[in-house]
């Protein structure tokens, strides 16, 4: 049972190993001898570099500290449990856990940094030292020190977010510099060995998997291409990335890019122009029997989309269309009739990119204010007139890659609160109404700021009165092509 019982933690801790980041790290609470007065000061200088460094992605445990508190007169000892550890791991999803130690003597401190892997045991640098007269400044830049050399031993600069064929996306470390044209390699981990008496790992076992080139670059996120293959095997989220040298640079003294690239995909916004074809209807309810128009309407429809960060945005919507109306049903006074719709539509909402800027499915969550108005050659008796209806209106909308440089992109949208306008008195006063807005479609990206995109869709829009004419329905189902240039 014993034998079992070890086997299935051997088996947990590598599973577990492979799920977060080096590069995702945070910083547990400094314990001290001294009733943690100076452990907390060096804490907040240390968490201060790591919420600057750009090697690391820091999460704060500040959500966690009321847990710890508990654990006051002890911590020192709780932080020391794989336990509690992977506790804090699954909580923050990190990859590097920095756990430091101070112990005063006379005029004096020894201090010690442990880095461990998300296991709660893997141990990535040990480092100890004492300093003489001991103060905030002085036992932070020797701690800080030790984080640049820990940052210097992690074997890879970024991680895979996706692939797509011989396109993936990944995830690079802030600091390092990279470029358009810059080659890369795949590898992946296969095992680490520890030294055998320090316990720490001092090497790590890859498999070179493929060699490919950069040829998209945003914040902290790049999109390339493979080149060669080097194994058989797929390539999969997770896997490493090393860069290679960047042999033109168009960088300024920090690493960081100078000018703005042309062709960089999504640096400020989208704007998309498209052609409408397609079939409108309105029907309505007098007391002489119902009555339909059927009849082909075409317009212009233009949407725009600026993203204020990677994850928030703003997007707008302005379209016309016009076209003929002719008897479908019922008997109506007007056999036929000219129709002119509108769509007005402003909102803001919230990108959730669970493989990156780049690659991968987009799901957004947006809400807004949306106006759809008709005008139709007017007849009292049919119920025909001028209308509309609007208010506030929810989204939700995304586009998965099927391929390389193809997208089917769908939205859907409803106004749970609308509000009917009659503006030519026919109707009465509104009892309800109801909006709903549904689009499927596909892009193409034909070049690096140009995609073109074809849709369907449809939009059914009605409203009940308490009038003679006692409803009035629009069903439009509409075919759009244009194209969407990126800004």
């Amino acid at each position: 049972m014993k034998l079992l019982s070890i086997l299935i933690f051997v088996l947990s801790t590598s599973v577990f190993a492979e799920r977060f980041s080096m590069r995702d790290c945070t910083l547990l609470p400094v314990t001290d001898t001294v009733g943690h007065a100076l452990g907390y000061r060096v804490y907040e200088r240390l968490e201060e570099y790591l919420k600057d460094a750009n090697w690391c992605d820091y999460k704060t445990t500040a959500p966690l500290l009321g847990i710890f508190s508990r654990y006051r007169e002890r911590l020192s000892e709780h932080l020391k449990d794989p336990k509690v550890v992977r506790t804090v791991v699954n909580k923050l999803k990190v990859g590097s856990i920095f756990r430091i130690e101070m112990k005063f003597l006379v005029n004096k401190a020894e201090i010690q940094l442990e880095v461990l892997g998300e296991n709660g045991i893997d141990l990535f640098l040990k480092e100890k030292s004492v300093i003489d007269s001991p103060t905030v400044e002085s036992v932070s830049r020797k701690l800080i020190s030790w984080f640049e050399t820990y940052e210097r031993s992690i074997p890879y600069d970024g991680q895979v977010l996706g692939v797509l064929g011989d396109q993936l996306t990944f995830k690079i470390a802030g600091n390092k510099k990279q470029g358009i044209g810059q080659n890369f390699e795949i590898i992946r981990f296969r095992s680490r060995r520890r030294h055998k008496l320090l316990n720490t790992v001092v090497e790590w076992n890859t498999e070179s998997l493929a060699d490919g080139k950069i040829f998209n670059v945003s914040e902290k996120q790049a999109l390339g291409i493979v080149k060669v293959y080097a194994s058989r095997q797929k390539l999969r989220a997770g896997d490493w990335v090393k860069l290679k040298p960047l042999l033109s640079p168009n960088l300024d003294g920090k690493g960081k890019f100078s000018e703005t690239n042309k062709n960089q995909f999504g640096k400020l916004g989208k704007l998309s122009v498209n052609f409408k074809l397609g079939s409108s209807s309105v029907g309505t309810s007098p007391k002489a029997g119902s009555v339909k128009l059927t009849g082909l309407t075409y317009g212009v429809a233009v949407n725009g989309e600026l993203w204020l960060t990677r994850k928030y945005f703003v997007k707008g919507e302005f379209s016309r269309s016009i076209g003929s109306l002719s008897k479908e049903s019922g008997d109506p006074d007007l056999d036929s009739a000219n129709i002119s719709n509108g769509t007005l539509k402003i909102a803001g909402g919230y990108k959730y990119l669970p493989m990156g800027f780049f690659f991968g499915p987009q799901v957004d969550l947006y809400a807004g204010y949306a106006s759809y108005s008709y005008d139709i050659e007017r007849s009292d008796v049919d119920g025909f007139g001028a209308n509309s209806i609007s208010g506030l209106m929810i989204g939700i909308g995304g586009s998965m890659p099927l391929e390389r440089g193809f997208r089917i992109i769908a939205h859907g949208e409803i106004i749970p609160f609308s509000k009917f306008k009659d503006e030519d008195d026919i109707f009465g006063s509104e009892e309800n109404s109801s909006s709903l807005n549904f689009k499927l479609g596909a892009e193409y990206k034909h070049a690096p700021t140009v995609t073109l995109n074809g849709a369907i869709e449809v939009t059914n829009n009605s409203a009940k009165t308490k009038g003679s004419i006692s409803e009035v329905t629009y069903r439009d189902t509409m075919l759009s092509i244009g194209a969407l240039f990126s800004f």
